[in-house]
């Protein structure tokens, strides 16, 4: 556990304010002192709460905002529509990303902080590996917080959609074009969006008697490169084979369908593919993409507002969680599942 100034200051019998004097190097404490303190929080290698620190300031009219990556073209869609409320409403907007890093996330998370930004949306990074003191820091101080993605013991504000809903319901379109192997590919180990969609999957499969293949659920991350990949791996081995796939994302989906063209695989013909957002490349790659419509701008638009809402008024409204609608988009990366051979032989 973390040390506090109050672990500091119990150790070297002092008060939390001598403490306080300490760390920020205020005049009037004995030389004797300050040394026992400087010790101790070396010795516990204490860190200042820079989010706490910052909370007592004054407001400004800035928001910060922390994606989990950068490059993602789904996150760019998020920051227009925070930017553009924020435009709007005469608000900065202070930018951070914690590329799937825990610990680039606190950090950026601490940064926009200390520039005194007046309130937060987060994109939060999950797993067993993260710490949420955080979190814990931010909502015992009252920070004006939107989360773009539950946490679970934690009760914030959360603008997102129902990701359990929107894989079966690409999975449930499958299973109606008659596929009966359906693989699922993963995104990151700390997103909770992949764990939800993967919840989405079994029950879907579940609700119509189907397995679920450990061998057909594979982690392939979120990018272009590592759906490429994974789609290699499962269909360069020995095993089971599915003729359908749903994908985390489109850059997933779009690196799977150029893995099976490279291995000589037909899309649609041979294997459908469903992806996951609704990237505008989705439409115009190669094979027009299959896949769930996810309102990011919407999503960031009403995470702005809801900030500012925060900021502006004096009795905030109580956390609220606010799902947007997730929707099928068909279009040529899926097809009706070919017939088998038992199948064939049963029309004889």
């Amino acid at each position: 556990m973390r040390a506090t100034i109050a672990d500091i200051a119990q150790l070297a019998h002092v008060s939390k304010a001598t403490v306080s004097a300490v760390l920020n190097n205020r005049p009037g404490i004995s030389p004797k002192t300050r040394t026992r303190v400087l010790e101790l929080i070396k010795k516990l290698n204490y860190r200042p709460n820079e989010i706490a620190r910052s909370l007592s300031s004054r407001k400004t009219r800035t928001i910060g905002l922390v994606i989990k990556e950068i490059d993602n073209p789904y996150f760019a869609r998020i920051m227009k529509g925070v930017f553009d409320v924020c435009r709007q409403h005469a608000y900065t907007v202070l930018l951070g990303s914690s590329e799937l890093s825990p610990a680039q996330e606190r950090q950026s998370i601490e940064a926009l902080s200390s520039q005194r930004v007046g309130g937060l949306i987060i994109s939060p990074l999950q797993g067993s590996e993260v710490d949420f003191t955080w979190l814990a820091d931010l909502l015992r101080d009252h920070y004006p917080l939107v989360m773009l993605g539950q946490v679970k013991n934690y009760h914030t504000t959360v603008v997102d959609i129902d990701n359990v809903q929107a894989a079966r319901q690409a999975v449930e379109y499958l299973i109606g074009l008659g596929h009966r192997d359906i693989a699922y590919f993963a995104g990151p180990s700390y997103s909770s969006h992949s764990d939800d969609r993967l919840q989405g999957y079994q029950q879907a499969l579940m609700a119509h008697g189907l397995p679920a293949h450990p061998e057909l659920i594979l982690q392939a991350g979120s990018s272009r490169e590592l759906g490429y990949q994974a789609g290699l791996k499962l269909f360069s081995e020995p095993g089971i084979h599915p003729t359908a796939l749903f994908c985390y994302n489109d850059l997933v989906a779009i690196g799977l369908i150029n893995a099976l063209a490279d291995l000589g695989i037909a899309v649609p013909g041979q294997v459908s593919v469903i992806g996951c957002d609704d990237l505008e490349v989705s439409r115009y790659f190669r094979i027009p993409l299959t896949t769930i419509h996810v309102p990011a701008y919407e999503i960031g638009r009403a995470a702005a507002e809801m900030v500012i809402h925060d900021l502006e008024e004096e009795n905030s409204a109580n956390p609220q969680i606010i799902l947007y609608e997730a929707r099928l988009v068909a279009r040529q990366s899926c097809a009706p599942a070919l017939p088998t051979l038992a199948e064939e032989e049963s029309h004889e």
